[in-house]
């Protein structure tokens, strides 16, 4: 585990204002560490297709840019995913989509809210309240304590079925915030794999084969 120098408030300022003015929405699928407001931007793994970038990054355009600025000044670890917690009290758990070191820092007006290490040599509670760590959360349970008041989170990682997807970025055009998956622009979600392709399914009890067309 690596602690990293303070952050200065300043520098989470705008992500605050951003998700203040429109607060994140719950997540009801984390059977493990419980509903909330927790959010990916970035490369996420999605059930039955290839892992693709989350639609919170073309949803929140803006708000994914300032994301990517502040990993790009502050975090010294590869990323290719960013998880957003509003108010979240994550329950124990290991962050089995995960390979290699995360980045986690929170911040915000709160009391209390210190991460636990449930295992391993640096068991233990330990502020992180703009106080970066860095260590392996796919191999170490963990928990987040009680807290008061509004309290944030940021975790840089590195999803483990990311590969040879185009690079992300934001651009800012006529006055709009868009979402980039290389050189394509991305507005209203991302193309179905199967799009233009048939797939033959052949059914043994009637011994026929039906041809399923994806538009």
């Amino acid at each position: 585990m690596i602690r990293g120098s303070e952050i200065p408030a300043s520098e989470f300022s705008e992500i605050i204002k951003e998700i203040e003015r429109a607060p994140l929405p719950m997540n009801n699928y984390r059977n493990v560490s419980g509903s909330g407001r927790s959010q990916v931007f970035g490369i996420v793994n999605r059930r039955c297709l290839p892992a693709d970038y989350s639609r919170l990054c073309w949803g929140r355009p803006y708000l994914y840019k300032l994301l990517l600025d502040f990993g790009a000044k502050h975090v010294k670890i590869p990323f290719t995913s960013i998880t957003l917690n509003q108010n979240y009290k994550a329950a124990p758990h290991r962050d089995k989509g995960n390979i290699g070191q995360s980045f986690l820092v929170g911040f915000g007006e709160y009391e209390g809210g210190e991460l636990q290490l449930l295992e391993g040599d640096c068991s233990g509670s330990y502020s992180v309240n703009r106080i970066p760590m860095t260590t392996d959360f796919s191999t170490t349970l963990h928990a987040v304590n009680d807290f008061t008041g509004n309290r944030y989170s940021l975790v840089f990682y590195t999803c483990k079925r990311a590969e040879n997807l185009p690079l992300p970025s934001v651009i800012h055009l006529n006055g709009k915030y868009l979402f980039m998956r290389g050189d394509t622009v991305i507005k209203t979600g991302l193309a179905h794999p199967l799009k233009g392709r048939k797939r033959v399914m052949t059914f043994a009890r009637e011994e026929k084969e039906v041809v399923m067309e994806f538009p």
